[in-house]
């Protein structure tokens, strides 16, 4: 009975909240829920999958919740190394659950709240993508503090497509820290000076996928046994001058990349370029950027030309020590009207990655080989519902391989593919660009 007493309390508390603000005329639970759920996705990856509401606010007299998330699911079809795989293969040419979230914004008389869980089921992981308060002192000053995206090269995206481009994969697209990031724009700029001691939190996955401090949403150096390094005491600055329907900007990085185990402290820099701006229905975004790790070393104090990296609750792979990086992406969108189908948003993204790295195979130098990543697409808005369509290239692309991770990022897959880079397995020169056929269908709410 005590318990029944104290939900019921809890129940009216909570109602009176939610109720503080809403006008006298949605005091009805019909529109108090529909105000309480109501949002706007867009028809873009930009809106639809980074819906941070309470940044977007800029009124400061105002007080909201919004609870909402996505579910997804997930196909593939792959040709890999030459080789296809029967329709039904486990966790290939089937449907599988890729992500379930929950999102809570929240805005209150200038203070914020936003929030993001997630879950993926077919791997048993599951991790926090952002969680941060902030403040909102007017309408071009804000200050968010916790897990936050940091302020490097596009926002809130490199991509278009379901993928992102291969800078999400060393940890330089729609990476998340915990700090502080304060945003000021003034006349045509948009300025950011952020500071984050630590990486994202990690979360929880499936040990037989990889080790555990991998299981997060962004790419970062995790310890590995005989590699025990992580990232600290990262600063971020970016400019953007503002442009009648886009911007171009600069944006700098370095952080520590302490060991553990040995107690040396190496360091990342980097720097990028960028550029982005709407004509229209037609959106184009492109980026240029570096970086480089200096003297990062593993528990044995040798300096090391490939640092491991890690999300996902998957094994971690090599990342070469430093390289340049050339993205483009452009897309159309295509306002329709069939049923509850309104847009269809064509694209196109690409990177080139550049290595810097060299080594020593039968005596001789051999300069690391190239990434490259191209992805094909269309995203397709019906309602609530909206599914990616993807067709995702790569060549040295850990991501797009029989043989995940590895090598691909850092020197370069060998002839064969599956084996470490020797004497007896060089670098190849001359590798097949790899191909997956992507369906993600996800419900947002």
């Amino acid at each position: 009975m005590m318990r029944f007493f104290l939900l019921f309390q809890l129940v009216l508390v909570s109602t009176s909240i939610l109720a503080r603000d809403i006008p006298e005329d949605s005091v009805k639970r019909k529109n108090t829920l529909a105000n309480f759920f109501k949002k706007d996705y867009g028809y873009s990856k930009a809106t639809l999958e980074f819906a941070n509401f309470a940044a977007q606010e800029t009124k400061k007299d105002t007080s909201w919740l919004k609870i909402g998330g996505a579910l997804r699911l997930n196909t593939i079809y792959t040709h890999y190394e030459g080789k296809t795989f029967p329709l039904g293969t486990e966790l290939r040419n089937d449907w599988t659950w890729d992500t379930w979230r929950v999102n809570v914004d929240s805005y209150s008389d200038g203070l914020q709240l936003s929030f993001e869980y997630r879950f993926y089921p077919t791997f048993n992981t599951h991790f926090i993508k952002y969680g941060w308060i902030g403040y909102r002192f007017n309408p071009t000053t804000n200050l968010q503090v916790g897990i936050t995206q940091v302020p490097f090269g596009l926002l809130t995206y490199a991509s278009h497509s379901w993928w992102f481009t291969t800078p999400y994969y060393v940890g330089l697209e729609d990476d998340h820290q915990i700090g502080f990031n304060f945003t000021k724009e003034f006349e045509n700029w948009r300025f950011n000076i952020a500071y984050f001691l630590l990486s994202e939190p990690r979360g929880t996955n499936e040990l037989s996928f990889g080790v555990p401090a991998s299981a997060r949403y962004s790419y970062d150096v995790v310890p590995v046994p005989g590699n025990r390094n992580i990232e600290r005491r990262q600063v971020n600055l970016r400019a953007a001058k503002l442009l009648k329907s886009g911007e171009i900007g600069l944006s700098l990085q370095t952080h520590e990349v302490y060991n553990q185990q040995t107690t040396h402290t190496g360091r990342q820099f980097a720097g990028a370029i960028h550029f982005e701006n709407n004509w229209g229905k037609w959106n184009l975004k492109t980026q240029a950027l570096y970086y480089n790790f200096k003297n990062v070393q593993d528990d044995n104090g040798r300096v090391l030309d490939f640092v491991q990296m890690g999300a996902y609750g998957f094994g971690t792979y090599d990342v070469a020590a430093e390289a340049a990086m050339y993205t483009i992406g452009v897309s159309y969108d295509i306002p329709v009207n069939w049923g509850p189908v309104r847009n269809i948003q064509l694209y196109s993204d690409y990177t080139y990655m550049q290595k810097f790295g060299e080594i020593r195979i039968n005596g001789e130098s051999q300069r690391f080989a190239p990434t490259h990543m191209f992805v094909p697409g269309a995203l397709v808005s019906a309602g609530k519902i909206y599914c990616y369509f993807d067709v995702a290239r790569g060549v040295n692309q850990p991501w797009l391989t029989d043989s995940f991770g590895g090598n691909s990022i850092g020197t370069g897959r060998g002839i064969n593919y599956q084996e470490p880079i020797s004497d007896t397995n060089p670098i190849d020169r001359n590798p097949s660009w790899n191909t997956r056929l992507n369906i993600n269908l996800g419900y947002y709410f």
